[in-house]
């Protein structure tokens, strides 16, 4: 297993080059060690003045990439590949792992620069126009991120965990020069970053958290309608981007405390956050998907499989935005069927028989309540855009009272009567 690993180790990040071609396979694997060694020396954990390479070093910033990965995966990639083959020697880059060859990294910061361009032209623009361009980025961001966990952080996380099982001695004797050698929990530490057994699914956690957090801001660019919306999320992600950055920068030259404590307040924030930003991917990923492909439903469909629907607000202890669909029980009435975290078994909640309204919208439609005859109806779930012009149909099976226009709609409808009743004004003196 060990050899194993370190072969597929030695393919990955062997920067340095190597002499005379090796004449064993025994001498092939001492040669890719000692060049792993370097390798995580420069590039993965640093090394003190004296020349000690140092394990703090070395978890910050294998904890900074995947951090800044985690908010950017398509940036982050491209920018530490791109970083790390300008800094290896010439002779050296055929050998870098896939992120840090040309046409991946240029790929990603070609597609980077094309995003900045619709950022910054589409300003200019209305936002319905830019809409379809941020429903794109947003699988884009889907894409980069899968791509990342599965190609790249196991890669930081391995290279962190094999520098501790090459060279033990050494990060022994940084723990012995700080009086913390005998300590159970920094022995338990030492322990678990020589195992890539803990280090590769720590990572990963890391990176999941933190990741459903930073797309959920992706999310609300991709939903919202206002333009001044959109250019302040972006800049404060690229404000925490640099931050990181920034804090990254001083683990060689300051301290690796900084980043350590800022990547560690930025994962708490995204553990607690983290049942939000799910319940908001799953909105955005099916709303904008029946948006941008233009997804179309029937009744038959709407028979056999339910009504799918996001509550609207909290609704008897289920939280807003949680997906489920919409059924009818033995008696005709509205049932609310939802599984937590898509998987877990089913819950059942019971929609108010009386006062349902159906609202039509520009996007899609909605379901209202209203608890008393003269009150103003209360949106109670969002329907998906795959139901618009089956709001009727809708209406009958759930038993709504009215279907009524959403105020949006009935604004869009006021305007076009007042332009044909100006246009066929100005038109009658011509006809006469």
């Amino acid at each position: 297993m060990n050899r194993h690993l370190a072969i597929v180790t030695i393919a990955c990040f062997a920067f340095a080059a190597s002499g005379a071609e090796p004449a064993s396979e025994t001498d092939l694997l001492v040669s890719g060690l000692q060049e792993k060694v370097a390798a995580i020396a420069s590039h993965a954990v640093g090394a003190s003045p004296s020349g000690a390479i140092l394990p703090g070093v070395s978890l910050a910033e294998g904890i900074s990439e995947v951090t800044g990965v985690a908010i950017s995966p398509l940036l982050g990639i491209s920018a530490v590949g791109a970083w790390k083959y300008w800094h290896a020697e010439a002779d050296a880059r055929a050998r870098l792992p896939w992120y840090c060859q040309p046409w991946a990294w240029g790929s990603g910061l070609g597609l980077i620069a094309l995003c900045f361009c619709k950022d910054l032209f589409g300003a200019a623009v209305p936002g319905i126009l830019k809409k379809p361009l941020d429903w794109v980025e947003l699988f884009e961001n889907k894409a980069s991120a899968l791509v990342a966990s599965t190609a790249f952080v196991p890669l930081v996380a391995l290279a962190m965990s094999e520098y501790q099982r090459i060279q033990p001695e050494q990060a022994a004797g940084a723990l012995a020069g700080s009086g913390m050698a005998m300590a159970p929990l920094a022995n338990m530490v030492e322990a678990s970053l020589a195992s890539p057994w803990v280090t590769v699914p720590l990572s990963l956690a890391l990176f999941a958290v933190v990741w459903l957090t930073s797309h959920a801001i992706h999310v609300l660019i991709a939903l919202s309608p206002f333009g001044i919306v959109d250019t302040g999320l972006k800049l404060a992600k690229l404000g925490l981007l640099t931050l990181l950055t920034g804090s990254a920068a001083m683990i060689h030259t300051v301290s690796p405390l900084p980043a350590l404590v800022l990547c560690g307040i930025i994962a708490i924030i995204s553990a607690l956050l983290a049942r939000w930003s799910f319940r908001l991917l799953v909105f955005g990923s099916v709303m904008v998907s029946d948006l941008l492909f233009g997804r179309k439903a029937s009744t038959d469909e709407i028979r056999a499989k339910g009504t799918g629907a996001f509550f609207a607000r909290s609704y008897q202890g289920i939280p807003p935005r949680s997906f489920g669909r919409i059924e009818t029980d033995a008696g005709g009435n509205a049932v609310f069927v939802r599984r937590p975290w898509l998987v877990l078994p089913p819950r059942r909640v019971s929609i108010p028989a009386d006062g349902l309204v159906l609202c039509k919208g520009i996007l899609h439609p909605s379901l209202g309540h209203r608890s008393a005859p003269d009150a103003k109806p209360r949106r109670l779930c969002y329907l998906l855009p795959r139901y618009r012009g089956l709001e009727d149909s809708l209406a009958a099976r759930l038993r709504c009272t009215e279907t009524l226009d959403s105020a949006l709609v009935r604004g869009f409808k006021a305007i076009r009567q007042w332009f044909v009743d100006v246009t066929t004004f100005a038109a009658e003196p011509t006809q006469r």
